[in-house]
C-alpha cells in the first residue's frame, strides 16, 4: 500500500502548485426565504446581514418573505437573520463559492418577549436541532461536515461515528452502535418517510453495509438523534437520522461532477421552467471500479470488483398555499466471489465456493405542503419503497487441480417494501404554545423463498417460503410550551399497533430544558420505545422430515426500552461548548429463547452480516445501557475547528436464564479527537486580468474503542467433536484488542468565476496498524486464525462545480 500512498500525495502536491484563472473578482449570490417555524407565513422586511473579517453585507425580506443579496466576496461567513418580535437565527461559517450560489432558509421562532428593536446576537447555539421537539442527545449536523471530517468518506453514518455515544469500529461496514444499543435499531427518515437499509450489499433488517446510498450532495441540513426521541419516531429503540433532501436551486442551473470513494458522479440542478420556482435536482453514481471494467481493464481472475449505482432525484412545485415535492432514491448492487475461477484456488483449503450477491433498493415519495391558515400546516405523504435481495452460494471440491463434486449449497431471492400513508398537522396557538400531530400506516408486502441443500434428505428444503402482507400504525402528538424566556417543555405520546397479531405499545415522552444564563442550560428527558423484530422472524418455517411446514415466532411483539437522559451544555467560549449528558436505559420485553438453556437475545444482533435468530423466541427478555458522554468542541473560526468526544458505558442482556451477561457491543468506551485547519489563500490576478482564489484544509482524526466482545471457546470439547463449541455460560465474557485508527485529509481548491475544483485525499489507518477483524478457532490445526481489519488506505478526490 505503501506506492499508491506516494503517489495519491504525490499528485496532491503537484495540483497544489497549478495556477488557475479566471476574469474579475470572485463573487456569489446569497439568497433564500424567512417564514414563521409553526406557521410558515412569510416575514416581510426581515433583516439578513452577513459578517467576517473583511465583509459586512446585507438585505431585506420582500413580500414572500424571499431575499437576494448579490456580489457577495468568496469566503466564509457568519449569517444573522432578525425580526422584531422574533428570536435571532444565526448560521456560521457558511462558505461562499463562485460556481454555486448559496440558498440559505430561515424559520423563525416568535419571542415570548415581544420586543420593539433588534440587536445582532452572534450566540453559537449548537444546542438546537431541526426538530424543535427535541429536548436531550440531538444534534444538528451540516452537510459540509460530512464530506469535510477525516475518515467519514462523505458518508453521514461514518460521520456521526465522531460524536458522542457512537461506535463505529468497523472498516467494511458503516453500522454504528449507539451508546451500546444493537444497530437494527437505528431509524432512517428522509423528508417524513421511514425508508429501509440505505447501503449497498445491505441485508434485510439490518441497516448497515460498505457503501451509503445516501448521497450527502443532495442533501440539507438533518438531525442526528442519540435517545429520548420525539413522539413522531416510531419502531426506534437506538438512533434516529432524521435527513432532508434539498430543493434544486429554482433560479439557476448548476452543475457537479465528483470521483471519489463511491464512485463517478454527475449531478444537476436547476429551475424546471423560465421565470419558475419549481426546480428539480438529480444525481447518478456508478462505482469507480464497476467503470474501469465496462472500460475494458483487467484485474486478474478470482478477484471480485463490487458494481453498484445509485440514483436520487427530487422536483419541487412551490404555490401560494404550499408545496408539491416529488423524490426518489434507487440503488443496484452486485458481487460475485467465484473461487473457482481463482488461479490460486489451493490458498482456501477446504472452504471452496461460489457465491453470487446482489441487492436492489428503491423508495419513492410524494410530499405535499399546506397552509390552512394562519396558524396552522398540514403535511401529507405518500410514499412506497421495496428491496430485493438475490444470493446463490455453490460448493465444490478439488481432485489434481480439477474441480469436481460441483453443487449446490443455498438459495436466496426475497423481495419486501411497505406502502406508506402519513398525514401531520401542525398548529401553534401562540407564543409560547404550539402542537405536532401526525398518523402514520405502513402496508407491507413480502416474497420471502430461501432454500438450503440437505445431503441427508438429499432434496432442497425451503426454511422460508412466504408470500403475504402485514401492516403497522404509528399516531401521535406532541406539544411543544414555552413557559417563559428560559423553560421549555415537550410532551408527547405515541401509539404503535402491529396488525400480524395485534400487538400494542403507548409510549409516553418527555423533554424539559432550563437555560440558566447565555452560557449554561441544563436538560432532561424520558422516553418510552419499541421495536419491532426484523420482519423475516416472523415468517420462517420449520420444516420436518415429511416436509410438514409449522411458522414460528407469529406472537412475538414490541422489544421496549425505558430511556432517561439528564444533560448539561456550557458555552465555555464565543467559539467553544462542552457538553455532558447521563442517561440509562432499561430493556424489557426483548425477544430471547425459550429455551433456558440457550443464550440468544435480540440485543446482541446486528453484530454480523444478516439477522440470526432461534425457532422458540418469546418476549422474556430484559438489558440495561448507562453511560457517561462527554464533549468538548471549537466551531469553526478563523478556520480552524475541533470535535473530541469521550463516551464511557456499559450495556448488558439477560437471557432465558435469568442470568445478566454483556452484550457483544459492550466495548466499554470509544474516544475521538477530530480537528482541522482551513487556509484561504489571497486571490490573484494575472497579467490579463484573470482571477484565481485558492484554499486548502487539513483534517485529522483520532479513533479508539474498546474491542468487540466474544465468546471463549471450548478448545477440548471442540477437539473431542471436530467442530466448535463456545462456553456458552460465558457469554461475551472476552475482548478483542482496542481498535485505534488515525486518519488524515487533505484537500486543495482553487475557484474561478464561474468554476470550482478540488483535489484532495483522504488517508485512512495512517499507521497502517491491525486492529482485529475476527479471530475463528480451527478444529483440524488447533489453532486461531485472526483476520484483521483495513490497512492503510489512501482515497482520492476530484470535485467540480460550475
Amino acid at each position: 500500500m505503501k506506492s499508491p500512498l506516494r503517489f495519491s500525495i504525490g499528485l496532491l502536491s503537484l495540483l497544489m502548485v497549478l495556477s488557475v484563472n479566471a476574469q474579475a473578482q470572485l463573487s456569489q449570490t446569497v439568497r433564500g426565504n424567512v417564514v414563521d417555524a409553526a406557521s410558515n407565513t412569510p416575514l416581510v422586511g426581515a433583516q439578513i446581514a452577513l459578517y467576517n473579517e473583511s465583509t459586512s453585507l446585507g438585505g431585506l425580506t420582500d413580500d414572500d418573505g424571499d431575499y437576494r443579496i448579490e456580489n457577495v466576496p468568496v469566503g466564509r461567513y457568519d449569517v444573522v437573520c432578525t425580526y422584531v418580535g422574533y428570536e435571532d437565527k444565526s448560521l456560521y461559517q457558511i462558505e461562499v463559492t463562485s460556481s454555486k450560489q448559496v440558498i440559505l432558509n430561515f424559520y423563525m421562532n416568535e419571542s415570548i418577549q415581544q420586543i420593539q428593536t433588534t440587536t445582532l446576537n452572534f450566540k453559537r447555539d449548537k444546542r438546537k436541532t431541526q426538530n424543535k421537539m427535541v429536548s436531550v442527545s440531538g444534534r444538528t449536523f451540516s452537510i459540509e461536515e460530512s464530506q469535510r471530517y477525516a475518515g467519514s468518506r462523505g458518508d453521514v453514518a461514518r460521520m456521526a461515528q465522531n460524536f458522542a455515544g457512537v461506535q463505529g469500529a468497523n472498516d467494511f461496514r458503516n453500522d454504528i452502535i449507539v451508546r451500546g444499543n444493537s444497530p437494527i435499531g437505528v431509524l432512517y427518515r428522509i423528508d417524513g418517510v421511514d425508508i429501509p437499509n440505505p447501503n449497498h450489499f445491505s441485508a434485510a433488517g439490518t441497516t448497515g453495509g460498505p457503501v451509503s446510498m445516501l448521497n450527502n450532495n443532495v442533501m440539507q441540513n438533518s438531525d442526528f438523534l442519540t435517545g429520548a426521541f420525539p413522539a413522531e419516531f416510531a419502531n426506534t429503540t437506538s438512533a434516529v437520522f432524521d435527513l432532508g433532501l434539498r430543493n434544486g436551486n429554482n433560479d439557476k442551473h448548476e452543475f457537479l461532477g465528483q470521483v471519489g470513494f463511491a464512485g463517478f458522479e454527475l449531478m444537476a440542478e436547476g429551475p424546471l421552467a423560465k421565470n419558475s420556482k419549481a426546480s428539480y435536482l438529480i444525481d447518478y453514481r456508478y462505482s469507480v471500479l464497476g467503470i474501469f471494467q465496462l472500460l475494458g481493464f483487467q484485474f486478474g481472475t478470482g478477484v471480485a470488483i463490487p458494481q453498484y449505482q445509485d440514483l436520487t432525484f427530487k422536483l419541487n412545485f412551490p404555490d401560494k398555499k404550499g408545496s408539491t415535492s416529488f423524490f426518489g432514491i434507487g440503488g443496484l448492487s452486485e458481487i460475485k466471489l467465484f473461487q473457482s475461477e481463482d488461479d490460486n484456488t489451493n490458498a482456501y483449503g477446504n472452504d471452496l465456493e461460489d457465491l453470487s450477491y446482489a441487492t436492489k433498493t428503491g423508495v419513492l415519495g410524494v410530499v405535499r405542503k399546506q397552509k390552512l391558515g394562519a396558524r396552522t400546516n398540514a403535511k401529507f405523504v405518500l410514499a412506497t419503497n421495496a428491496s430485493a435481495t438475490r444470493t446463490v452460494l455453490d460448493t465444490f471440491a478439488l481432485e489434481n487441480g480439477e474441480i469436481r463434486d460441483y453443487a449446490g449449497f443455498y438459495r436466496d431471492n426475497s423481495h419486501q417494501g411497505k406502502y406508506t400513508a402519513y398525514a401531520q398537522l401542525d398548529h401553534k396557538f401562540n407564543s409560547k404554545s404550539s402542537i405536532k400531530a401526525g398518523v402514520r400506516f405502513h402496508s407491507y408486502f413480502f416474497q420471502l423463498k430461501d432454500s438450503v441443500f440437505n445431503s441427508d434428505f438429499d432434496s432442497w428444503i425451503e426454511p422460508t417460503n412466504f408470500d403475504g402482507t402485514t401492516s403497522l400504525l404509528h399516531a401521535f402528538i406532541n406539544e411543544r410550551y414555552r413557559v417563559n424566556q428560559r423553560i421549555r417543555i415537550n410532551l408527547g405520546v405515541n401509539m404503535s399497533h402491529y396488525v400480524l397479531n395485534g400487538s400494542t405499545s403507548i409510549e409516553p415522552r418527555f423533554g424539559i430544558r432550563y437555560r440558566a444564563n447565555n452560557r449554561y442550560s441544563i436538560s432532561a428527558g424520558y422516553g418510552l420505545h419499541s421495536l419491532l423484530p426484523p420482519f423475516r422472524i416472523y415468517f420462517e418455517e420449520v420444516v420436518d422430515r415429511n416436509g410438514s411446514r409449522t411458522k414460528i415466532n407469529q406472537d412475538l411483539g414490541f422489544s421496549k426500552s425505558h430511556h432517561f437522559v439528564l444533560s448539561n451544555d456550557i458555552n465555555t467560549g464565543k467559539h467553544s461548548r462542552l457538553k455532558v449528558e447521563l442517561y440509562y436505559q432499561h430493556m424489557f420485553d426483548v425477544p430471547v429463547d425459550g429455551d433456558t438453556s440457550l443464550y440468544y437475545s435480540l440485543l446482541n444482533q446486528g453484530a454480523d452480516f444478516g439477522v440470526g435468530f432461534t425457532e422458540n423466541m418469546v418476549n422474556n427478555g430484559l438489558g440495561r445501557n448507562a453511560g457517561f458522554e462527554l464533549t468538548y468542541e471549537r466551531f469553526m473560526h478563523k478556520g480552524f475547528y475541533f470535535l473530541n468526544t469521550v463516551s464511557i458505558y456499559r450495556s448488558f442482556f439477560t437471557a432465558q436464564d435469568g442470568v445478566e451477561y454483556p452484550t457483544v457491543f459492550d466495548s466499554r468506551y470509544a474516544l475521538n479527537v477530530l480537528g482541522g485547519k482551513e487556509f484561504y489563500f489571497s486571490e490573484k490576478t494575472n497579467k490579463k486580468g484573470k482571477t484565481s482564489k485558492s484554499s486548502m484544509t487539513v483534517d485529522l482524526k483520532l479513533m479508539v474503542n474498546g474491542g468487540q466482545r466474544h465468546t471463549p471457546i471450548n478448545e477440548e470439547l471442540s477437539q473431542q467433536r471436530q467442530e466448535v463449541i463456545y462456553y456458552r455460560n460465558r457469554m461475551n465474557e472476552l475482548q478483542y484488542e482496542d481498535y485505534g485508527r488515525f486518519d488524515l485529509r487533505i484537500a486543495y481548491k482553487v475557484q474561478t468565476k464561474k468554476v470550482t475544483q478540488e483535489w484532495g485525499v483522504d488517508i485512512q489507518n495512517l499507521t497502517n496498524r491491525d486492529n482485529v477483524f475476527s479471530r475463528n478457532y480451527d478444529v483440524e490445526t488447533n489453532a486461531y486464525v485472526t483476520t484483521n481489519q483495513t490497512g492503510i488506505l489512501p482515497i482520492g478526490l476530484y470535485r467540480i462545480t460550475f
